[in-house]
């Protein structure tokens, strides 16, 4: 049983947080990050939990400052570019706070956002009623904010449009986009297989069959599950185009094909409510991310839910669904390196207390399928070997190290990694087992979990 430098047990059975990072600063933060994630099922009214209403003290003067941009910047008329602008006058701002000296607290984006459209809601009625002309532009930037509440909310305002004989723009009802009847999701991974592009069209409601453009989610299942950019584009190849520019060679080769619903539902987890990224903030994140976080949030709920109406009753039987099968392949691996490495009597006993060690911090703890989670790319490997020092006894983990490199190499296997792909994999794992722990190791920073090229 592989003993915690901070707490004793199990890991197999108390698992620290997957995918965090090994220098122990970010990694601090990022367990502060899931601990108040972890706090919001339990808060009660009145404390900063979504909807609660909550604010801090900063959230007034961010909010004025991105009002007066609102005032005085001119609306488009279309709905997708009123969305764009209004993500870049809020994420901007969002961003700069993020990245500020101070405030340290209420880096709450789904939140701050929340109360910016109920602020600039108010705002919009204080000037509709006072016959001012800043109303348009206030109500275009609030549909472009808006989520699931803020929608509904928009909706009420009809009344007071027809009692004033006023028309906004965009009209009421909102044209809110949703997925083109009939069309197909899209999808494409990386060569290690952790690493997605979904991408699905969006068409106007008067025009539910023809597509007005495509959404596209750049989602990274290795060390965690993030969503590391998003974006609107004119087609489906456009976005595989910008995504293999981005994430580089490993998807060089990758092309879409049809997303199973149920496998697209699962990818899209870290865009739907109850995220992690919807509530909180690593710090990293680029300013593109956050310009586009109202929008991400919103066309991956619409697609979840579209999708959700087709899925069988039945759910089919994957390996994150499956605790058996996950036994099972484990169990295979066992019995390979059995077959392939020399053991003593017990080593067979050790070598699964190794590998519990290591699947304990194997990345995301419920990957969409068997072959994310048996993806073996080099950044997945440094991080799982970076957080095993940092947070276990250096001895279990100098013998999970040690086993490390038949892992990956079984891992290779099962998922026909081959090639360069398969050499960097294992040549990161030998690099990995090469280099024991140590109560004193100074571990540096080598991830980027936003946007990283693998």
């Amino acid at each position: 049983m592989a003993s915690k430098k901070r707490k004793s047990g199990k890991p197999a059975q108390s698992r620290q947080s997957s995918g965090l990072s090994g220098n122990p600063q970010r990694r601090a933060q990022q367990l502060q990050i899931r601990d108040a994630g972890h706090r919001q099922q339990s808060w009660s009214a009145g404390a900063s939990a979504p909807g609660s209403g909550r604010t801090w003290p900063w959230w007034a003067e961010s909010h004025r400052t991105v009002l007066a941009q609102v005032r005085a910047t001119e609306s488009p008329s279309r709905l997708l570019d009123i969305e764009t602008l209004a993500g870049m006058l809020a994420g901007d701002e969002f961003h700069a706070r993020v990245n500020a000296p101070g405030p340290g607290t209420g880096l709450t984006p789904a939140g701050w956002l929340r109360a910016l459209t109920d602020r600039a809601m108010d705002a919009m009625a204080a000037d509709l009623a006072n016959e001012g002309k800043d109303w348009p532009r206030l109500w275009a930037f609030c549909c472009g904010l808006a989520d699931e509440e803020g929608t509904e909310e928009l909706a009420d305002e009809a009344d007071e449009f027809a009692g004033r004989g006023v028309t906004p723009v965009p009209g009421i009802p909102v044209p809110w986009y949703e997925p083109t009847e009939g069309s197909e999701v899209l999808t494409a991974r990386d060569a290690y297989g952790d690493r997605f592009l979904v991408t699905a069209p969006f068409s106007d409601p008067a025009q539910p069959t023809a597509a007005d453009h495509w959404y596209a989610w750049d989602l990274d299942w290795c060390a965690d599950d993030l969503v590391v950019a998003a974006g609107a584009y004119r087609s489906a190849d456009a976005a595989l185009a910008e995504w293999r520019a981005a994430v580089g060679p490993a998807v060089a080769t990758a092309e879409l094909v049809s997303c199973p619903p149920e496998l697209c539902i699962r990818l899209l987890a870290p865009a739907l409510g109850g995220s992690l990224q919807r509530e909180s903030v690593f710090g990293d994140e680029p300013v593109e991310f956050f310009r586009e976080f109202p929008r991400l949030f919103r066309r991956a709920a619409a697609l979840a839910a579209s999708l959700g109406r087709l899925l069988p009753r039945q759910r089919s039987g994957r390996l994150a669904d499956n605790a058996d099968n996950r036994d099972a392949a484990i169990e295979d691996f066992l019995d390979w390196h059995a077959g392939h490495a020399w053991n003593s009597p017990g080593a067979r006993d050790a070598d699964e207390e190794a590998l519990e060690l290591i699947l304990a911090e194997w990345g995301p703890d419920a990957p969409p399928d068997e072959r994310a989670f048996f993806a073996c790319s080099p950044h997945r490997i440094e991080t799982c070997a970076s957080v095993l020092r940092d947070a276990y006894e250096p001895g279990p983990v100098n013998k999970a190290l040690l086993l490390l490199p038949d892992w990956v190499q079984w891992c290779a296997r099962r998922t026909e990694l081959a090639g360069d792909f398969a050499d960097r994999a294992l040549a990161a794992a030998r690099a990995e087992a090469a280099t024991p722990a140590s109560e004193h190791r100074v571990i540096v920073e080598r991830e980027h979990p936003f946007r990283r090229p693998e």
